[in-house]
């Protein structure tokens, strides 16, 4: 049978699928409910009954056969129609460990609904392929990648590189973003595409957090020391730290951002986080219960890569951020895209009514951070100034950062009043 609607209201006693129906789509039970049966000797051999919050008829939707099962409700039901590209599509891009988990709990679903209907005389025994080659390989290497980071955790093979971040108006240095990197001892330095994403799909995430934690707290007071000679009536600067979203849901991670302030002596408004806003979207509530905790700590956050997402500022406004960070992508293509320059132009003057300023990632040319400048963005990040670079390079830089503060001729910096005097860029 199978219902192509989004949402189905069954009367008590309809027939929801019939076994041997192809698995076209999955029902999550949001009202009533539905029995799970076989018709065996002329009778009705009743499996399960599900009730609101379960879903049926979603493992012949995995394996795209047929109903192993008939279901029909037992009460009048509202159901709610999960697609099979909707399964699919969400498989397709999971984990590679958790989708091969599908794959064998698929596969071994298949034997054992071979071995109770024992249909066509079949070997219930005989050995499948549960996953494909391409699969069980990314499974493989997530895993291997995994062993490897906690090896290196270990054996200090994680370092940071640091890139510079400055106030544009000034060309005076702001702070720098921490970027972790590894140096694996037979591939050399790994770039963080190559890892992060096992990171951040594994519990592991929380014990680099942990480790990033610590290595600024030792490395904070070695850039405010090489800084000390030129911040003469200056803000000192800041170091920030990349966290994720597992952290924000740790009900430990205040209390061990806490815990390194309070064991180093570092100056809270040293240290900055920054968070993805696709992670704040994944709950927003409790995110913003752990950035506003960090806050009355004295440690701020950014939201990063602000833009190539789910960007409202509906959501940037009820949570404690102190700082916006544009995309990469925006300033590269602000040049040559009037509707990109117009959406960067609408970001800073959102953000400049709440209050919060922005830093504009991946500035590569000087046009780019006069535009920028004059735009009325308060900080710049990208090669312009200074690619990532390890600690010993970095502490030299900031000793001879007022040499290098001339990269920018003198621009007309716009006040708030010239901001908002601006017309809203619109279409």
């Amino acid at each position: 049978m199978g219902y192509p609607l989004d949402r189905v209201e069954l009367p008590s006693g309809a027939l929801l699928f019939a076994e041997g129906d192809l698995g076209e789509a999955a029902y999550l039970i949001q009202s009533g409910e539905i029995e799970i049966f076989v018709a065996r000797e002329g009778a009705d051999v009743i499996l399960a009954r599900r009730g609101p919050g379960d879903i049926v008829g979603e493992m012949a939707v995995i394996v795209r056969g047929k109903r192993s099962a008939a279901a029909r409700t037992v009460s009048d039901c509202v159901l709610l129609v999960v697609t099979e590209p909707q399964i699919s599509g969400r498989l397709e891009h999971a984990d590679p460990i958790l989708r091969m988990c599908f794959r064998v709990v698929a596969d071994r679903y298949l034997q054992m609904a071979s071995l109770l209907r024992n249909v066509n005389g079949d070997n219930p025994t005989a050995r499948t392929q549960p996953v494909s080659l391409p699969e069980f390989q990314a499974a493989i290497g997530a895993l291997s990648v995994e062993a490897d980071l906690r090896r290196a955790l270990q054996s200090d093979e994680l370092v940071f590189y640091f890139q510079p971040i400055v106030r544009l108006a000034t060309q005076r240095l702001a702070g720098f973003e921490a970027l972790i990197r590894w140096r694996h001892p037979k591939r050399g330095l790994v770039e963080p595409d190559e890892f992060i994403p096992v990171v951040e799909s594994s519990g592991f995430v929380v014990e680099i957090t942990k480790w990033c934690l610590g290595q600024a707290a030792k490395i904070i007071p070695q850039i405010l020391a090489a800084a000390a000679p030129n911040t003469t009536g200056a803000e000192p600067l800041y170091l920030s730290i990349n966290i994720s979203g597992h952290d924000l849901l740790d009900p430990s991670f205040n209390a061990r951002v806490a815990e390194t302030l309070e064991r180093s002596g570092v100056p809270p408004a040293s240290l900055k986080l920054e968070v993805t806003e696709s992670t704040l979207l994944k709950d927003p509530a409790r995110a913003a219960d752990s950035l506003k905790a960090c806050r009355e700590l004295g440690v701020e956050a950014a939201i990063d890569d602000f833009g190539a997402g789910y960007s409202s500022l509906s959501y940037v406004s009820k949570l404690p951020m102190a700082m916006l960070k544009i995309a990469p992508s925006f300033v590269l293509s602000m040049a040559l895209d009037p509707t990109t320059r117009k959406i960067i132009q609408l970001i800073l003057r959102l953000a400049d009514e709440l209050g919060i300023p922005v830093v504009a990632e991946g500035i590569e040319e000087t046009s780019e951070a006069i535009a920028l400048m004059e735009m009325g963005c308060a900080f710049g990040q990208g090669y312009l100034f200074g690619r990532p670079a390890p600690l010993s390079q970095t502490l030299d830089l900031i000793r001879c950062w007022t040499s290098l503060n001339t990269r920018l001729p003198p621009r007309r910096v716009p006040t708030r009043r010239n901001i908002l005097a601006s017309p809203l860029p619109i279409g």
